[in-house]
């Protein structure tokens, strides 16, 4: 193979991994109303079953630097491949019991993210340690492009299936009027606040019609509005043939079983990827990781690399002698190393304070709260996911151009504005100055277009690079071990608890909050983050040593 035939085969497999994780996110987002409605599982449950992809990479994040330093990156790879793929039959099978089960779908779950946890981190890894710099924010742009083109792989299945089986929230929701499970009208005092019987406001005081009974609440079409909250499981049997049920089932099988092919693909053709040079090298064997090397950057360019390499671990073993007598050690807590490994933290815990996995793995829920109904909620699911393909796209081309820095600034800025959007058209509908519709769903689009456009430009492809290439070599498997377990704690968290923060506090409070932790990360990337374009590594590792960027070779 050529050189360049294997630089584009190493993006290739490696943008898989990308694929992979888009798949893990996005595919939840269409499959939750078909397992809402096929099984007995609680809110809480389900708010389980959604974030148990993150909790698992979480897990699996405590221990992807350890293994990838011990059995090597290319074998990390193949397992997350592997363990990715088995994860499928396992949740399918949680389907074929009456009601669903709550632990087969939650440790199939949880599989696949702990194969989203192993290539978040090993991934960035490998290609940050393949690649020279010039290439190196393509490399990692490609693994964005491709983690885009998984969720919205995710989102088409699920439009598909949709399409072809029904919308079963509508189904239900018509049952429930027909049973008279509806919203009823609440009284509000002088100030327009809700009356409750009670001092804990649980118990409301409704609107009674002529007949003394409850007023049924109408949207704007005048029609009653079901009161999805109070139907359970065995209502829905009730109103539901077997036949029916069965087809929602297979529905949200399909579209996992879908998602199994982009692993199995990445876990055969892993096992041609060349091991990292770094690491090759790190275990004692230069003249395969000159091979290694020369496989993508070519010969003399590989020499070079290697050269740096030698030279960069020559002046780490010095410095480590300097010091021994302090018994300061090589560790992750050396002065040097302290500040890159806190502001690499502060990133990936504010990108995922943003909101994007909350925001991707509820996006029909959430469009059908602002007034879309059926399919148009999954056709705004595959708009805003085709947006982030298409800015991701347009990332990759500008990020070794304009800089890590600039991107960062420009897309948390554009987030802000997405978010504040989005929470207004909720606090408009919340309060009553305009009804949810179709029009209010589609203004709500527009600002879900912003948010995802602007963080596909900057935080969605700056990340991988700032977890890559901020660490210090040395430390770089264990510090974006730990980094990556912040990262996804924090998204696993908000995941989680989605639901009933929703609940607690309205949409409007909620995207507002967001917005609110995206303005820290606008000011982390502004004002401390250090531009890493065109650097090679060891520049980079130079820079946090001393403060000073040194100039650029000729």
């Amino acid at each position: 193979m050529t050189v360049k035939g294997y630089a584009r085969y190493l993006l290739v497999m490696a943008g898989l991994g990308g694929l992979i994780y888009g798949i893990d996110v996005g595919v939840i987002a269409a499959a939750l109303p078909y397992i809402r409605n096929t099984s007995d599982y609680s809110s809480v449950q389900l708010g389980f079953i959604v974030g148990a992809v993150l909790w698992g990479s979480v897990i699996s994040s405590l221990f992807a630097g350890s293994l990838s330093e011990w059995l090597g990156r290319k074998k990390i790879i193949i397992a997350s491949a592997f363990c990715f793929f088995i994860s499928i039959p396992v949740i399918c099978v949680s389907g074929l019991f009456e009601g669903g089960n709550f632990l087969l779908l939650t440790v199939g779950r949880t599989l696949q993210g702990a194969s989203a946890g192993l290539v978040g981190v090993v991934v960035p890894m490998y290609l940050a340690e393949c690649l020279d710099s010039d290439s190196r924010g393509k490399g990692t742009g490609m693994f964005q492009l491709l983690l885009t083109i998984g969720l919205a792989f995710a989102a088409v299945i699920g439009l598909v299936v949709t399409g072809l089986v029904g919308d079963s929230d509508k189904i239900v929701k018509e049952k429930a009027i027909e049973n008279n499970i509806v919203v009823y009208e609440q009284k509000v005092d002088e100030a327009g606040k809700p009356v409750f019987q009670d001092a804990k406001k649980k118990v409301p005081v409704y609107v009674l019609d002529e007949a003394g009974k409850p007023k049924p609440k109408l949207d704007k079409n005048g029609k009653q509005i079901a009161d999805t909250d109070k139907v359970n499981f065995d209502m829905i049997k009730s109103w539901t043939t077997p036949e029916q049920r069965k087809g929602w089932a297979t529905a949200w099988q399909t579209i996992f079983l879908c998602s199994a092919i982009p692993g199995l693909i990445l876990f055969l053709g892993a096992f041609w990827l060349k091991e990292s040079p770094r690491w090759l090298y790190k275990k004692g064997r230069k003249e395969d990781a000159l091979a290694s090397l020369a496989a993508n950057n070519g010969e003399a360019k590989a020499k070079e690399i290697l050269d740096e390499m030698i030279a960069a671990d020559k002046a780490a073993e010095d410095e480590k002698a300097a010091i021994a007598k302090a018994a300061q050690g090589d560790s992750l807590f050396q002065r040097k190393y302290i500040y890159p490994f806190l502001l690499a933290v502060t990133i990936l815990a504010c990108n995922q304070t943003t909101g994007i996995n909350s925001v991707l793995n509820y996006t029909v829920d959430i469009f059908k709260a602002t007034g879309m109904e059926g399919v148009f909620a999954n056709f705004s699911d595959l708009a805003i996911k085709l947006v982030n393909v298409f800015m991701t796209v347009v990332a990759c081309a500008i990020v070794d151009r304009k800089g890590r820095k600039f991107l960062l600034k420009l897309g948390t800025s554009g987030i802000i504005l997405g978010l504040c959007g989005v929470a207004t058209t909720f606090l408009l509908i919340t309060k009553g100055v305009v009804v949810a519709s179709m029009t209010t769903g589609v203004v709500a689009t527009v600002f879900f277009f912003m948010f995802i456009a602007f963080y596909a430009v900057g935080p969605g492809v700056c990340v991988w690079l700032a977890l890559s290439e901020l660490m210090p070599t040395r430390i770089r498997a264990t510090g974006m071990s730990i980094a990556m377990i912040i990262n996804q704690g924090v998204s696993a968290t908000i995941a989680t608890i989605f639901p009933a923060w929703k609940d607690a506090w309205g949409f409007p409070a909620v995207f507002y909050c967001l917005a609110g932790f995206t303005v820290i990360y606008f000011i982390t990337a502004a004002f401390f983050l250090p531009e890493t374009k065109g650097r090679t590594l060891e520049e980079i590792e130079q820079f946090f040593k001393s403060g000073k960027m040194p100039e650029k070779k000729q």
